[in-house]
C-alpha cells in the first residue's frame, strides 16, 4: 500500500441513539466526500467520535465495509482505534486485519491518563513489537484529545524503524515539534496536518519538493471541496489561491459549525448541513436522526440552524459544495461512473484512454469537469441548473454554424434550418482547419440533450488552453509596473477586434430567443420596454428613490431603441471571466471565448455593459478601454449615439442586477451575505446616478 497524503477527509458517523450505524446516511457521505476531492478519509477519528467507538468493533467492521462498498475501493482508509490499554489496541487492529488487509490504522497515545514520555515512548513500541499483520499504522497526535500525551520528535524518530509505521497525524498546536516531524517526510513515510485553520501554515514549512508526501486532514471535508483545491494548489505553489482558499475555509467553518457549545461543535453543525444537503432524499426526517452522541446531544437553535441552512444554499450556488447525481431515486453516481456510460460514443473512445479527471469547477449554471485523455483535454459541462432559460437547448450546437459561416441571416430557408439543427438531440459540431469560426472557440465534440444517460443536457468540448482574462488581471493588479507594460494594453486592443469579428454576423431582425431565428421579427423597442417596466416595478417594491428620473431618461433617448436598425450575433456575457488567455513572454494571446448560454441577436451596445462594469471598471487608470475601443474601432465607428446606446443597456442591467440582490437580501439572513449584498446594491444604485447624473 502507497502512504495517504493530499485531501484527507475526517469523517463524520451518523448512529443512532444504540450506537447502530446508519447505513443508508453514512454510505451516502463517503459517496459525497469522494465527489468533493478527498483523496482518502479517516473512520472514526476524532470528528467521527472514534473514542465512544473504541469497544464497538462489531460496528467498525459494519462501517469499514460499507466504506469499501461506497469508495469501490479505490481510496485510502484510515481506521482509529483508540485504547488505554496496549494489549486491547492490538487485540483490535489483528482483529481488523484479518479482514481488511487493505485498511490503515491510525493510533493515538491513551486518552484518558497522561503518562511519561517514556512511558509513552514503551506503550508504543510494545504496540509495533507484538503485532504480525502487514497493515500500515499512523500515530495520532493530539494533545487536547488524549490526556495531553503529546509525541515528542524524539519518540517518533525512534519509532520510525518500524516497517509498519508510516506516518503521523498531528493537530500542529506545537510548531517546533511539527518541524521536527517535517524533516521524516519522504515517499515511506507522510505528514498530516490536523488542524484545519493552519493548512497555509504548514505548507509554508514544507519545502515544495516534499509537499507531495504530506496530508491535510479537514472536518469541514464532510460537506465542501475547498481542502482539495488547496492541496492542488499547494503543490502548485500557488500562494495566492492557497491563502484565498485558507480564508474562505476559515469562514465556512464559523458558519457551519456550532459553536453556541464547544464540545461537539462541529459534529453537530455538520451532521445538521449534511442532513440539510440531501434532505430530499432521507428516509427518516433530520428531528428524528440524532446528531451526536447521547451525552453531548443537545438541541440546534433556530437562528444557528437558519445560518447553517443559508450557507448550505449559499456554498452550492457557489460550486464549494458538489452534490452527488441521482440517476432515479436510490441510484447514485460520481463522474468517474458517468465516463464508463460514454463506453460506445465513437467521438470519445478516439480520445484514448482516460488519464485524469479534474474539477468539478466552479459555475452557477452547469458543472463543469476537465477530463485528460490520452490524445486530448476535454471539458464536460452538465446543466445542473433546473431554473436555465434554456436548458434543453445546447446552444453552441446553434452558434457554432453562423460563426464559420455555415449559416447566416441571409440563408435561405433559414428557419428549416434552424428547426432541423433545435431538434437535433445528440451530435457534433467540429470546424474544419479550411474554415475556421470567426473567433476562436473550441470545438463541440459531442452532446446529448435527451437526459437518457445522464438526467441532464450535457456537452463535451474542446479545452482552451490558457486562463481567464479576470485571473490574469487580479495576478497583476498590485503590480502597476507590469500592468502598463504594453503587452496589456495590446491584450484588450486585440479583445476589441475579436468582439468587431464576431458583431460582423449580422442579421436583419432582433432575435432574443435563438430558437426563434429566421421564424419571427421581434420589435426591440417593445421588447426592450416590456423589460424596463418590470424591472421600474421591482425597483418601485424595493423603495428605490429615483424612478422618475430613470423614467425620464429613458424617454428622452427612446429614439435611440426605436430607430436600431444594427442587429448582429451577441456573446451577451462578455466579461474577464469568459475570455481564455494565454501569457506568452512578449504579449498575450486570447484563447478563445467561452459560455455562450446566453447569445442572442440583438444590438452591439448590448455586448459592452458587463465587459465594461465587470472588467474595465476598476482599471479606469490604465486607460485598457480606449485600447479595447481602438481594437473594435476597426470594425464599427464609435460615436456618441452609440455611447449613449450603451449607458442605456447598462442602466437597465444595473437595475435588473439591483433587484436581484435585493430579492437575494430579504430572503437570507446570514451576516456575510446580508453585508455583501448591501454593498452591492449601494454599488448599482451609485453606477446608475452616475449615468443618469444625480
Amino acid at each position: 500500500m502507497q502512504t495517504v497524503s493530499g485531501a484527507i477527509c475526517d469523517t463524520i458517523i451518523f448512529y443512532d441513539k444504540n450506537f447502530e450505524i446508519n447505513e443508508e446516511l453514512n454510505s451516502l457521505l463517503i459517496r459525497h466526500i469522494l465527489t468533493n476531492g478527498a483523496d482518502s478519509f479517516i473512520l472514526f477519528g476524532t470528528t467521527g467520535e472514534g473514542i465512544i467507538f473504541s469497544d464497538k468493533l462489531e460496528q467498525k467492521i459494519k462501517l469499514i465495509n460499507l466504506a469499501l462498498e461506497a469508495s469501490g475501493r479505490k481510496n485510502p482508509i484510515l481506521v482509529g482505534v483508540y485504547s488505554n490499554e496496549t494489549e486491547d489496541l492490538i487485540n483490535q487492529m489483528e482483529e481488523l486485519a484479518k479482514k481488511f488487509n487493505d485498511i490503515n490504522f491510525l493510533i493515538s497515545p491513551p486518552f484518558s491518563e497522561k503518562i511519561s514520555d517514556q512511558s509513552l515512548k514503551s506503550y508504543f513500541e510494545d504496540i509495533f513489537e507484538s503485532i504480525n499483520f502487514k497493515n500500515h499504522i499512523y500515530l495520532h497526535n493530539n494533545p487536547d484529545q488524549f490526556a495531553g500525551n503529546e509525541i515528542d520528535p524524539e519518540i517518533l524518530h525512534n519509532l520510525k524503524d518500524f516497517p509498519n509505521l508510516r506516518g503521523l497525524n498531528d493537530s500542529f498546536y506545537n510548531i517546533k515539534n511539527c518541524k521536527s516531524y517535517i524533516q521524516l517526510l519522504d515517499y515511506d513515510f507522510s505528514v498530516h496536518c490536523g488542524m484545519e485553520a493552519n493548512f497555509q501554515n504548514f505548507f509554508q514549512l514544507i519545502s515544495l519538493g516534499k509537499r507531495e508526501f504530506s496530508g491535510i486532514v479537514s472536518s469541514i471535508g464532510n460537506l465542501i471541496n475547498l481542502s482539495s483545491k488547496l492541496y492542488y494548489f499547494a503543490l502548485e505553489d500557488n500562494i495566492l489561491e492557497v491563502h484565498q482558499l485558507q480564508d474562505q475555509i476559515n469562514d465556512i467553518r464559523n458558519k457551519i459549525y456550532d459553536f453556541k457549545i464547544n464540545e461537539g461543535k462541529e459534529r453537530r453543525g455538520l451532521k445538521y448541513a449534511f442532513l440539510h444537503l440531501y434532505k430530499e432524499r432521507l428516509t427518516n426526517p433530520i428531528k428524528e436522526i440524532d446528531l451526536i452522541s447521547p451525552d453531548l446531544q443537545i438541541d440546534i437553535d433556530e437562528i444557528t440552524k437558519g445560518r447553517i441552512e443559508a450557507t448550505i444554499n449559499y456554498l452550492i450556488n457557489q460550486k464549494q459544495i458538489y452534490q452527488l447525481y441521482f440517476l432515479g431515486k436510490k441510484d447514485l453516481y460520481q463522474f468517474k461512473e458517468i465516463i464508463k456510460t460514454f463506453s460506445n460514443v465513437d467521438v470519445l473512445i478516439e480520445q484514448g484512454k482516460l488519464k485524469k479527471i479534474i474539477g468539478p469547477f466552479d459555475a452557477t449554471i452547469n458543472t463543469i469537469y476537465r477530463v485528460n485523455f490520452e490524445n486530448s483535454h476535454l471539458i464536460f459541462r452538465f446543466r445542473t441548473c433546473e431554473n436555465f432559460p434554456f436548458e434543453n437547448i445546447v446552444k453552441e450546437k446553434l452558434l457554432y454554424p453562423f460563426l464559420d459561416g455555415t449559416l447566416s441571416g441571409d440563408t435561405d430557408n433559414l428557419t428549416g434550418q434552424v428547426n432541423s439543427i433545435v431538434s437535433s438531440k445528440i451530435g457534433a459540431y467540429i470546424f474544419h482547419k479550411d474554415n475556421p469560426p470567426t473567433v476562436p472557440v473550441g470545438n463541440l465534440i459531442y452532446y446529448d440533450e435527451t437526459k437518457e444517460t445522464v438526467p441532464y443536457v450535457f456537452t463535451v468540448q474542446d479545452y482552451i488552453n490558457g486562463k481567464p482574462l479576470i485571473w490574469y488581471l487580479r495576478q497583476y493588479l498590485s503590480e502597476e509596473i507590469i500592468l502598463r507594460k504594453t503587452k496589456f494594453p495590446n491584450l484588450f486592443k486585440d479583445l476589441g477586434i475579436i468582439l468587431g469579428k464576431l458583431h460582423k454576423i449580422n442579421f436583419d431582425s432582433y432575435y432574443e430567443n435563438v430558437k426563434d431565428i429566421g421564424k419571427k421579427k421581434d420589435s426591440l423597442s417593445e421588447i426592450f420596454n416590456k423589460k424596463l417596466e418590470v424591472e421600474i416595478q421591482d425597483a418601485k417594491r424595493h423603495k428605490l428613490n429615483f424612478i422618475k428620473e430613470i423614467k425620464d431618461y429613458y424617454r428622452d433617448n427612446q429614439a435611440l431603441i426605436e430607430d436600431e436598425f444594427d442587429f448582429t450575433l451577441l456573446h451577451n456575457d462578455f466579461k474577464g471571466q469568459n475570455i481564455i488567455v494565454k501569457e506568452e513572454p512578449a504579449n498575450f494571446r486570447i484563447s478563445g471565448l467561452i459560455d455562450f448560454d446566453d447569445w442572442c441577436i440583438g444590438c452591439r451596445a448590448q455586448d459592452f455593459v458587463k465587459l465594461e462594469y465587470l472588467t474595465l471598471k476598476n482599471l479606469e487608470k490604465y486607460n485598457f478601454k480606449n485600447a479595447f475601443y481602438e481594437g473594435y474601432s476597426q470594425y464599427y465607428k464609435i460615436d456618441k449615439d452609440f455611447m449613449k446606446k450603451i449607458e442605456m443597456y447598462k442602466l437597465l442591467w444595473l437595475l435588473k442586477e439591483f433587484n436581484i440582490e435585493f430579492d437575494i437580501k430579504n430572503r437570507t439572513d446570514q451576516a456575510k451575505i446580508l453585508a455583501d449584498t448591501f454593498s452591492l446594491t449601494i454599488d448599482y444604485v451609485n453606477e446608475m446616478k452616475k449615468l443618469l447624473i444625480i
